[in-house]
Protein backbone atom coordinates (compact mmCIF):
# COMPACT_ATOMS: atom_id res chain seq x y z
CA UNK A 1 0.00 0.00 0.00
CA UNK A 2 3.09 2.21 0.54
CA UNK A 3 4.73 1.60 -2.77
CA UNK A 4 1.10 2.19 -4.26
CA UNK A 5 0.77 5.31 -2.64
CA UNK A 6 4.42 7.18 -3.27
CA UNK A 7 3.78 5.86 -7.28
CA UNK A 8 0.25 8.45 -7.13
CA UNK A 9 1.82 10.97 -5.34
CA UNK A 10 4.76 11.09 -8.00
CA UNK A 11 3.09 10.79 -11.21
CA UNK A 12 0.32 13.31 -9.11
CA UNK A 13 3.60 15.87 -8.84
CA UNK A 14 4.99 15.71 -12.02
CA UNK A 15 1.41 16.46 -13.50
CA UNK A 16 1.01 19.26 -11.34
CA UNK A 17 4.30 20.72 -12.46
CA UNK A 18 3.55 20.01 -15.91
CA UNK A 19 0.05 21.66 -15.73
CA UNK A 20 1.12 24.58 -14.22
CA UNK A 21 3.73 25.53 -17.05
CA UNK A 22 0.98 24.92 -19.53
CA UNK A 23 -1.32 27.01 -17.82
CA UNK A 24 1.34 30.06 -17.88
CA UNK A 25 1.07 29.84 -21.61
CA UNK A 26 -3.01 29.30 -21.59
CA UNK A 27 -5.44 31.77 -22.67
CA UNK A 28 -7.82 32.76 -19.77
CA UNK A 29 -10.83 33.43 -21.84
CA UNK A 30 -12.87 30.28 -22.72
CA UNK A 31 -16.42 30.01 -24.71
CA UNK A 32 -19.45 28.41 -22.69
CA UNK A 33 -20.75 25.31 -24.26
CA UNK A 34 -23.51 25.68 -26.88
CA UNK A 35 -25.87 23.24 -25.61
CA UNK A 36 -26.65 22.71 -22.01
CA UNK A 37 -27.46 19.67 -19.95
CA UNK A 38 -29.50 18.74 -17.21
CA UNK A 39 -29.96 15.11 -16.86
CA UNK A 40 -32.31 12.65 -16.33
CA UNK A 41 -35.21 13.08 -13.63
CA UNK A 42 -36.28 9.54 -14.12
CA UNK A 43 -34.43 6.61 -15.68
CA UNK A 44 -35.42 3.37 -14.81
CA UNK A 45 -35.59 -0.34 -16.60
CA UNK A 46 -38.69 0.46 -18.30
CA UNK A 47 -38.39 3.71 -19.28
CA UNK A 48 -34.88 4.22 -21.09
CA UNK A 49 -36.29 6.46 -23.99
CA UNK A 50 -37.35 9.08 -21.32
CA UNK A 51 -33.26 9.69 -20.60
CA UNK A 52 -33.34 11.65 -24.24
CA UNK A 53 -36.52 13.57 -23.24
CA UNK A 54 -34.53 14.78 -20.17
CA UNK A 55 -31.51 15.34 -21.71
CA UNK A 56 -32.17 17.50 -24.21
CA UNK A 57 -32.19 20.88 -22.48
CA UNK A 58 -33.06 23.93 -23.68
CA UNK A 59 -31.79 26.12 -20.58
CA UNK A 60 -28.23 27.91 -20.73
CA UNK A 61 -26.69 25.53 -18.19
CA UNK A 62 -27.97 23.34 -18.14
CA UNK A 63 -43.34 4.09 -7.85
CA UNK A 64 -40.93 2.72 -6.03
CA UNK A 65 -39.35 3.86 -3.23
CA UNK A 66 -37.49 0.78 -2.04
CA UNK A 67 -34.27 2.63 -2.05
CA UNK A 68 -35.19 5.52 0.73
CA UNK A 69 -32.54 4.69 2.97
CA UNK A 70 -30.45 6.11 5.57
CA UNK A 71 -26.84 5.03 5.70
CA UNK A 72 -24.49 6.01 8.84
CA UNK A 73 -21.08 7.86 7.03
CA UNK A 74 -18.66 4.96 5.94
CA UNK A 75 -15.17 4.71 7.73
CA UNK A 76 -11.86 2.58 6.12
CA UNK A 77 -8.52 2.46 6.52
CA UNK A 78 -7.74 3.62 3.08
CA UNK A 79 -9.79 6.25 2.64
CA UNK A 80 -8.28 9.83 2.87
CA UNK A 81 -8.15 11.59 6.04
CA UNK A 82 -10.61 14.76 6.65
CA UNK A 83 -13.17 12.87 4.43
CA UNK A 84 -16.21 11.60 4.93
CA UNK A 85 -18.30 9.09 2.25
CA UNK A 86 -21.51 7.59 1.91
CA UNK A 87 -23.21 4.51 0.70
CA UNK A 88 -25.16 5.08 -2.65
CA UNK A 89 -28.03 3.45 -4.07
CA UNK A 90 -28.58 1.83 -7.43
CA UNK A 91 -31.64 1.68 -9.38
CA UNK A 92 -31.58 -0.78 -12.13
CA UNK A 93 -27.84 0.56 -12.79
CA UNK A 94 -29.70 3.86 -13.57
CA UNK A 95 -30.30 6.32 -10.75
CA UNK A 96 -27.63 6.42 -8.05
CA UNK A 97 -28.73 8.54 -5.24
CA UNK A 98 -27.74 9.18 -1.61
CA UNK A 99 -29.16 9.88 1.81
CA UNK A 100 -29.58 13.58 2.91
CA UNK A 101 -31.27 15.09 5.95
CA UNK A 102 -32.66 18.67 6.12
CA UNK A 103 -33.36 20.61 9.35
CA UNK A 104 -33.20 20.25 12.98
CA UNK A 105 -34.75 17.97 14.20
CA UNK A 106 -33.39 16.11 10.52
CA UNK A 107 -36.29 14.80 8.45
CA UNK A 108 -34.64 12.37 5.62
CA UNK A 109 -34.17 12.55 1.69
CA UNK A 110 -33.25 10.37 -0.96
CA UNK A 111 -31.43 12.46 -3.55
CA UNK A 112 -30.24 11.60 -7.26
CA UNK A 113 -26.36 12.49 -6.62
CA UNK A 114 -25.54 14.45 -10.52
CA UNK A 115 -22.44 15.75 -11.65
CA UNK A 116 -23.76 17.81 -14.08
CA UNK A 117 -26.23 20.42 -12.18
CA UNK A 118 -25.55 22.56 -8.99
CA UNK A 119 -28.31 23.12 -7.45
CA UNK A 120 -30.12 20.94 -4.65
CA UNK A 121 -34.06 20.31 -4.61
CA UNK A 122 -36.61 18.86 -3.14
CA UNK A 123 -40.37 18.50 -2.36
CA UNK A 124 -42.08 20.88 -0.29
CA UNK A 125 -44.67 20.49 1.86
CA UNK A 126 -45.82 23.43 0.77
CA UNK A 127 -47.46 21.63 -2.71
CA UNK A 128 -51.01 21.60 -3.88
CA UNK A 129 -52.62 18.15 -2.48
CA UNK A 130 -53.28 17.65 -6.35
CA UNK A 131 -49.43 17.54 -7.11
CA UNK A 132 -48.96 13.79 -7.30
CA UNK A 133 -45.25 13.65 -7.75
CA UNK A 134 -45.24 15.91 -4.67
CA UNK A 135 -47.48 13.55 -2.61
CA UNK A 136 -45.65 10.36 -4.06
CA UNK A 137 -42.37 11.71 -2.11
CA UNK A 138 -40.63 12.67 1.23
CA UNK A 139 -41.39 16.72 1.81
CA UNK A 140 -39.85 18.83 3.43
CA UNK A 141 -41.73 20.83 6.02
CA UNK A 142 -40.21 24.07 7.13
CA UNK A 143 -42.43 24.57 10.01
CA UNK A 144 -41.01 21.40 11.33
CA UNK A 145 -37.32 22.85 11.61
CA UNK A 146 -36.16 25.24 14.14
CA UNK A 147 -32.93 25.86 12.22
CA UNK A 148 -35.27 27.24 9.27
CA UNK A 149 -34.08 30.38 7.52
CA UNK A 150 -36.94 31.84 5.07
CA UNK A 151 -35.88 33.24 1.77
CA UNK A 152 -38.61 32.53 -0.81
CA UNK A 153 -36.84 33.81 -3.69
CA UNK A 154 -38.53 32.26 -6.62
CA UNK A 155 -37.15 28.91 -8.24
CA UNK A 156 -37.22 27.58 -11.85
CA UNK A 157 -35.85 24.91 -13.53
CA UNK A 158 -36.78 23.88 -17.81
CA UNK A 159 -36.02 20.79 -18.79
CA UNK A 160 -36.20 20.31 -22.47
CA UNK A 161 -38.13 17.39 -24.37
CA UNK A 162 -36.99 16.14 -28.38
CA UNK A 163 -40.17 16.74 -28.96
CA UNK A 164 -40.88 20.11 -27.86
CA UNK A 165 -41.76 22.10 -24.49
CA UNK A 166 -39.63 21.70 -22.15
CA UNK A 167 -40.63 19.95 -18.47
CA UNK A 168 -40.20 22.42 -15.75
CA UNK A 169 -40.60 22.36 -11.52
CA UNK A 170 -40.94 25.43 -9.47
CA UNK A 171 -40.63 26.43 -5.89
CA UNK A 172 -39.07 29.35 -3.92
CA UNK A 173 -35.55 28.85 -2.10
CA UNK A 174 -35.06 28.40 1.61
CA UNK A 175 -32.31 27.91 3.96
CA UNK A 176 -31.25 25.34 6.80
CA UNK A 177 -29.14 22.69 7.48
CA UNK A 178 -28.65 20.21 4.90
CA UNK A 179 -25.98 16.73 6.44
CA UNK A 180 -24.95 14.91 3.83
CA UNK A 181 -22.38 11.62 4.88
CA UNK A 182 -22.33 12.56 8.45
CA UNK A 183 -21.34 16.33 7.34
CA UNK A 184 -23.58 19.01 8.74
CA UNK A 185 -23.47 22.08 6.26
CA UNK A 186 -25.05 25.20 8.28
CA UNK A 187 -27.33 27.80 6.55
CA UNK A 188 -27.31 25.58 3.00
CA UNK A 189 -29.67 27.17 0.54
CA UNK A 190 -31.62 24.86 -1.27
CA UNK A 191 -34.81 24.71 -3.86
CA UNK A 192 -38.25 23.81 -2.38
CA UNK A 193 -40.64 22.14 -5.19
CA UNK A 194 -44.20 23.24 -4.87
CA UNK A 195 -44.78 22.42 -8.75
CA UNK A 196 -43.47 18.95 -9.71
CA UNK A 197 -44.82 17.01 -13.31
CA UNK A 198 -45.75 13.78 -13.19
CA UNK A 199 -43.82 12.99 -16.33
CA UNK A 200 -41.51 12.02 -14.96
CA UNK A 201 -41.55 12.36 -11.58
CA UNK A 202 -43.91 10.71 -10.53
CA UNK A 203 -42.29 7.29 -9.88
CA UNK A 204 -38.78 8.01 -9.92
CA UNK A 205 -36.61 6.02 -7.03
CA UNK A 206 -35.62 9.48 -5.28
CA UNK A 207 -36.91 12.56 -3.55
CA UNK A 208 -34.88 15.57 -5.57
CA UNK A 209 -31.42 16.13 -6.70
CA UNK A 210 -27.84 16.63 -5.00
CA UNK A 211 -25.83 18.68 -7.94
CA UNK A 212 -21.93 18.28 -7.27
CA UNK A 213 -21.34 20.85 -10.62
CA UNK A 214 -19.30 24.27 -10.78
CA UNK A 215 -21.31 26.93 -9.03
CA UNK A 216 -21.04 28.56 -12.22
CA UNK A 217 -24.35 26.48 -13.67
CA UNK A 218 -25.61 26.98 -10.42
CA UNK A 219 -29.94 28.31 -10.90
CA UNK A 220 -30.16 31.82 -9.08
CA UNK A 221 -26.45 31.92 -8.59
CA UNK A 222 -27.05 29.65 -4.54
CA UNK A 223 -23.79 28.63 -3.45
CA UNK A 224 -23.67 24.94 -4.52
CA UNK A 225 -23.14 22.18 -0.80
CA UNK A 226 -20.04 21.30 -2.20
CA UNK A 227 -18.47 24.94 -1.92
CA UNK A 228 -20.04 25.47 1.43
CA UNK A 229 -18.89 21.76 2.65
CA UNK A 230 -15.49 23.33 1.75
CA UNK A 231 -16.23 27.00 3.12
CA UNK A 232 -17.51 25.61 6.25
CA UNK A 233 -14.12 23.66 6.87
CA UNK A 234 -16.35 20.20 7.18
CA UNK A 235 -13.90 18.60 4.24
CA UNK A 236 -9.92 18.82 4.37
CA UNK A 237 -9.95 18.93 0.63
CA UNK A 238 -11.78 20.73 -1.92
CA UNK A 239 -12.45 17.30 -3.79
CA UNK A 240 -14.99 14.35 -3.90
CA UNK A 241 -15.07 11.10 -5.49
CA UNK A 242 -17.56 8.75 -7.05
CA UNK A 243 -17.37 5.08 -7.12
CA UNK A 244 -20.56 2.91 -8.93
CA UNK A 245 -21.83 -0.37 -8.33
CA UNK A 246 -23.15 -2.06 -11.60
CA UNK A 247 -24.66 -5.17 -9.88
CA UNK A 248 -28.37 -4.33 -10.14
CA UNK A 249 -30.51 -2.95 -7.54
CA UNK A 250 -29.11 -2.23 -4.09
CA UNK A 251 -29.92 0.03 -1.33
CA UNK A 252 -27.22 -0.34 0.56
CA UNK A 253 -23.86 -1.46 -1.68
CA UNK A 254 -24.53 0.70 -4.96
CA UNK A 255 -21.53 2.77 -4.62
CA UNK A 256 -19.87 5.38 -2.65
CA UNK A 257 -19.52 9.04 -2.56
CA UNK A 258 -16.45 10.47 -0.38
CA UNK A 259 -16.42 13.86 0.48
CA UNK A 260 -13.14 15.80 0.65
CA UNK A 261 -10.83 12.62 -0.45
CA UNK A 262 -10.74 9.24 -2.25
CA UNK A 263 -10.72 5.70 -1.08
CA UNK A 264 -8.05 3.50 -2.83
CA UNK A 265 -9.60 0.65 -1.94
CA UNK A 266 -12.40 1.36 -4.30
CA UNK A 267 -9.44 1.21 -7.23
CA UNK A 268 -6.54 -0.21 -8.92
CA UNK A 269 -3.35 1.82 -9.90
CA UNK A 270 -2.54 5.29 -10.26
CA UNK A 271 -5.31 7.92 -11.05
CA UNK A 272 -4.52 9.45 -14.02
CA UNK A 273 -5.20 13.32 -13.57
CA UNK A 274 -6.79 15.64 -16.85
CA UNK A 275 -7.22 19.28 -16.23
CA UNK A 276 -10.94 20.39 -16.31
CA UNK A 277 -11.05 22.62 -19.72
CA UNK A 278 -14.18 24.98 -19.00
CA UNK A 279 -15.49 25.43 -15.70
CA UNK A 280 -19.94 24.03 -15.34
CA UNK A 281 -20.03 20.81 -16.29
CA UNK A 282 -16.79 19.04 -15.37
CA UNK A 283 -15.42 18.74 -18.49
CA UNK A 284 -12.46 17.49 -20.37
CA UNK A 285 -10.35 17.57 -23.53
CA UNK A 286 -10.41 13.86 -24.55
CA UNK A 287 -7.37 12.76 -26.87
CA UNK A 288 -9.50 10.45 -29.02
CA UNK A 289 -12.50 7.26 -28.58
CA UNK A 290 -12.10 4.65 -31.05
CA UNK A 291 -14.31 1.34 -31.84
CA UNK A 292 -13.05 -1.65 -33.68
CA UNK A 293 -10.18 0.85 -35.26
CA UNK A 294 -12.59 3.21 -36.43
CA UNK A 295 -12.23 6.90 -34.74
CA UNK A 296 -15.15 9.03 -33.59
CA UNK A 297 -13.10 11.55 -31.39
CA UNK A 298 -10.14 13.13 -32.29
CA UNK A 299 -9.30 15.97 -29.04
CA UNK A 300 -13.00 16.35 -28.66
CA UNK A 301 -14.44 17.33 -25.53
CA UNK A 302 -16.21 15.44 -23.01
CA UNK A 303 -17.87 15.24 -19.62
CA UNK A 304 -18.08 13.08 -16.48
CA UNK A 305 -22.05 13.09 -15.88
CA UNK A 306 -23.39 10.91 -12.87
CA UNK A 307 -26.43 12.24 -14.00
CA UNK A 308 -27.17 10.51 -17.33
CA UNK A 309 -27.56 6.81 -17.24
CA UNK A 310 -26.53 6.92 -20.89
CA UNK A 311 -23.27 7.67 -23.45
CA UNK A 312 -23.92 10.32 -25.41
CA UNK A 313 -22.07 11.02 -28.74
CA UNK A 314 -22.69 13.31 -31.63
CA UNK A 315 -24.95 11.77 -34.31
CA UNK A 316 -21.66 11.39 -37.20
CA UNK A 317 -20.48 9.02 -33.93
CA UNK A 318 -23.15 7.02 -33.29
CA UNK A 319 -23.68 6.40 -36.71
CA UNK A 320 -20.36 4.82 -36.76
CA UNK A 321 -21.15 3.07 -33.84
CA UNK A 322 -24.64 1.87 -34.39
CA UNK A 323 -22.98 0.16 -37.66
CA UNK A 324 -20.05 -1.82 -36.07
CA UNK A 325 -22.68 -2.99 -32.99
CA UNK A 326 -25.07 -4.12 -35.54
CA UNK A 327 -28.21 -2.33 -33.88
CA UNK A 328 -31.82 -3.95 -34.36
CA UNK A 329 -33.38 -0.55 -35.14
CA UNK A 330 -30.98 1.75 -36.62
CA UNK A 331 -33.65 3.92 -37.51
CA UNK A 332 -35.64 4.15 -34.23
CA UNK A 333 -36.65 7.77 -33.87
CA UNK A 334 -36.62 7.71 -30.24
CA UNK A 335 -33.05 7.43 -29.84
CA UNK A 336 -32.80 3.84 -28.27
CA UNK A 337 -31.15 1.04 -30.27
CA UNK A 338 -30.93 -2.52 -29.37
CA UNK A 339 -28.69 -4.84 -30.07
CA UNK A 340 -28.69 -9.07 -30.32
CA UNK A 341 -27.99 -10.17 -26.75
CA UNK A 342 -26.51 -13.61 -28.33
CA UNK A 343 -23.76 -11.07 -29.95
CA UNK A 344 -23.09 -9.38 -26.84
CA UNK A 345 -19.82 -11.17 -26.21
CA UNK A 346 -18.62 -10.02 -30.03
CA UNK A 347 -18.67 -6.75 -29.52
CA UNK A 348 -15.69 -4.89 -29.59
CA UNK A 349 -13.90 -2.85 -26.95
CA UNK A 350 -14.51 0.81 -26.78
CA UNK A 351 -11.76 2.89 -26.16
CA UNK A 352 -11.24 6.39 -24.89
CA UNK A 353 -8.12 8.32 -24.70
CA UNK A 354 -7.79 10.54 -21.86
CA UNK A 355 -4.56 12.09 -20.39
CA UNK A 356 -2.55 9.83 -23.00
CA UNK A 357 -3.66 6.89 -21.12
CA UNK A 358 -6.18 4.10 -22.35
CA UNK A 359 -9.66 3.55 -20.84
CA UNK A 360 -11.43 0.97 -22.66
CA UNK A 361 -15.06 -0.12 -22.42
CA UNK A 362 -16.27 -3.86 -22.87
CA UNK A 363 -19.61 -4.44 -24.77
CA UNK A 364 -20.30 -6.06 -20.58
CA UNK A 365 -20.24 -1.99 -19.64
CA UNK A 366 -21.97 -0.65 -22.57
CA UNK A 367 -24.70 -2.82 -23.21
CA UNK A 368 -27.98 -2.57 -20.99
CA UNK A 369 -29.45 -5.61 -20.32
CA UNK A 370 -33.64 -5.72 -19.53
CA UNK A 371 -34.87 -8.59 -19.01
CA UNK A 372 -34.59 -10.32 -22.76
CA UNK A 373 -33.97 -7.27 -24.37
CA UNK A 374 -30.37 -5.48 -24.63
CA UNK A 375 -30.05 -1.99 -25.14
CA UNK A 376 -26.95 0.20 -26.32
CA UNK A 377 -26.16 2.74 -23.75
CA UNK A 378 -24.92 5.14 -27.08
CA UNK A 379 -27.33 7.32 -28.57
CA UNK A 380 -26.80 10.95 -29.64
CA UNK A 381 -28.92 14.38 -29.65
CA UNK A 382 -29.60 16.75 -31.90
CA UNK A 383 -27.19 19.53 -31.64
CA UNK A 384 -24.46 17.89 -29.63
CA UNK A 385 -21.17 18.51 -30.19
CA UNK A 386 -19.48 16.98 -27.43
CA UNK A 387 -19.27 13.32 -26.06
CA UNK A 388 -21.30 12.69 -21.95
CA UNK A 389 -19.38 10.03 -20.43
CA UNK A 390 -22.36 8.57 -18.17
CA UNK A 391 -22.78 5.68 -15.57
CA UNK A 392 -21.33 3.03 -18.10
CA UNK A 393 -18.36 4.69 -18.14
CA UNK A 394 -18.45 5.81 -14.65
CA UNK A 395 -19.41 2.37 -13.60
CA UNK A 396 -15.98 0.64 -14.96
CA UNK A 397 -14.02 3.67 -13.78
CA UNK A 398 -13.51 5.23 -10.23
CA UNK A 399 -13.81 9.17 -10.74
CA UNK A 400 -12.43 11.80 -8.67
CA UNK A 401 -13.21 15.85 -8.77
CA UNK A 402 -10.60 18.16 -7.87
CA UNK A 403 -12.15 21.46 -7.40
CA UNK A 404 -9.14 23.19 -5.54
CA UNK A 405 -6.50 22.16 -8.88
CA UNK A 406 -9.80 22.01 -11.18
CA UNK A 407 -8.56 18.33 -12.14
CA UNK A 408 -10.59 14.98 -13.13
CA UNK A 409 -8.75 11.69 -11.70
CA UNK A 410 -9.60 8.60 -13.13
CA UNK A 411 -8.44 4.64 -12.59
CA UNK A 412 -10.08 1.36 -12.93
CA UNK A 413 -12.78 0.37 -10.23
CA UNK A 414 -12.32 -2.38 -8.19
CA UNK A 415 -15.76 -4.77 -8.03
Amino acid sequence: MRVKSKCCKLVLMLFWIALLVLLVFKVEARKRLKVGIHKNPESSHQNVEHELKSLSVKHNLKNTKVLSTTQAPLKSKTQDAGSSAASLSNYYNTAYSVAVEIGNPPQKFTLLIDTGSANLWVPSIKCPATDKSCANHNKYNSSASNTFVANNTDFNIDYGSNSGGTVALSGFLSQDTVTIAGLPIKNQIFAEITDEPENPFLNAPYDGLLGLAYSQISIGGVTPPLYNLIEQGLIKKPVFSIYLNRNGTSAITGGELVLGGTDSALYRGCLTFVPVSIQGYWQFTMTSADIDGTNFCNKCEAILDVGTSLMVVPQNALIKINKILGVLNPNEANGVFLVDCAKISNFPDIVFNIGRKDFPLKSSDYVLRYGNKCVSSFTSLEGLDFIILGEPFMGAYYTVYDLGYNMLGLAPALH
